[in-house]
């Protein structure tokens, strides 16, 4: 019995130091998506918030992305040796988003399309790359928040699947 009880408590203890993920992400739809991440990188890794955040990528669109674009989010954040679902507040979370387009234009202008991103659906086909794109997060984050998380990001249009990423990384102060 003290085995056990001993097993247990190392288990647990061990279980909830954080194991510094490294950002990782990976395409989880059919190759035949029009929409491929071809490069990913945010520095620092680990991100650290609050601070200057640099992030690189590109993505090759195969064909025009429409005006009818949905995206569903599906974030899990670990808890001890658990990943947990993290729900959907305030468009933060686990979310659906009807309004892809929309919420695009609205971003879009103030942070990127100094990287010739295009701002407005239907998206042509094309390369679309940023290198070295700086971001200040200057917010207070809130100790919970804090972090490893996964994350699903489905994208999806009337004309069916249009992308698939599944991103892990870790959020610290």
């Amino acid at each position: 019995m003290y085995i056990s009880l001993f097993f247990v408590s190392a288990v647990n203890a061990l279980s909830f130091r954080t194991s510094n993920y490294r950002l990782s992400w990976t395409n989880c739809g059919p190759i035949s998506d029009p929409a491929q991440l071809k490069s990913l990188t945010i520095n620092p890794d680990p991100i650290r918030i609050p601070g200057n955040i640099t992030i690189s990528g590109s993505v090759d669109i195969a064909s025009q992305i429409p005006t009818d674009v949905h995206a569903s989010v599906y974030l899990q954040r670990k808890v001890g040796p658990f990943f947990v679902k993290v729900p959907c507040v305030e468009n933060f979370g686990s979310c659906s988003y009807d309004n892809v387009c929309d919420l695009w234009a609205t971003y879009c202008p103030k942070y990127a399309s100094k990287y010739g991103l295009p701002c407005e659906c239907p998206i042509p086909a094309n390369t679309y790359s940023v290198s070295n794109a700086d971001v200040l997060i200057d917010k207070h984050v809130p100790q919970e928040l804090l972090g490893e998380y996964r994350a699903t990001v489905d994208i999806t249009s009337s004309e069916g699947h249009l992308a698939c990423v599944d991103i892990d990384l870790t959020i610290k102060r």
